[in-house]
């Protein structure tokens, strides 16, 4: 997947090649309210991500719709040592810029229209888990009333969840590799 496929931030590929890396079971979370424009991001792309995945057991993508904090469960039950969450968030970058955010990174009062604030879902799931966490984040152009992305998001979708997909599967494959050396 060529880097210009998708709108990102500078080292988007290489820090997520190396947060992926080593990971024995990932979960994926969505995170979005159907009926604001781009604030739909992150269902729309955990569903394409999961068309894009193969069937692997060690692998759960979840559409967490507004309520992400309803899935903690399912995600403890999976036992992940990774978690990736997937939002529009906005950053202040051009609209469709994909970037990655650690929980550390984030503030109370980012702009996510969700009612647990996503650093507090991101603490509770790697305390609690425990695991490693992420936000694919990408840049959204519109947050109000909509039944559609808008043009520069919709087009990121397509080419993030294939590369999504293809450095999640890379990295559970390299973690089989490793495991019979």
């Amino acid at each position: 997947m060529p880097d210009k496929a998708f709108l990102h931030e500078a080292g988007f590929h290489q820090a997520l090649r190396a947060f992926i890396a080593g990971a024995e079971r990932v979960f994926v979370l969505g995170i979005g309210m159907d009926w604001k424009s781009d604030d739909r991001l992150g269902s729309t792309l955990a569903r394409a991500l999961a068309r894009a995945l193969p069937r692997e057991p060690r692998l759960r993508v979840v559409d967490g719709g507004e309520a992400p904090e309803n899935f903690t469960g399912t995600a403890r039950d999976f036992a992940p040592s990774h978690v990736i969450l997937l939002d529009a968030i906005d950053r202040g970058l051009a609209a469709g810029t994909a970037y990655l955010v650690e929980e550390k990174d984030l503030t109370l009062g980012d702009m996510t229209s969700h009612r647990l604030p996503l650093k507090l879902l991101m603490r509770f799931l790697g305390e609690s888990l425990p695991c490693r966490v992420l936000l694919v984040g990408v840049q959204p152009k519109s947050l109000l009333t909509g039944n559609r992305l808008t043009r520069p998001v919709r087009r990121a979708v397509k080419p993030l969840a294939q590369f999504l997909a293809t450095a999640i599967a890379n990295a559970l494959t390299e973690s089989d590799e490793t495991q019979y050396q």
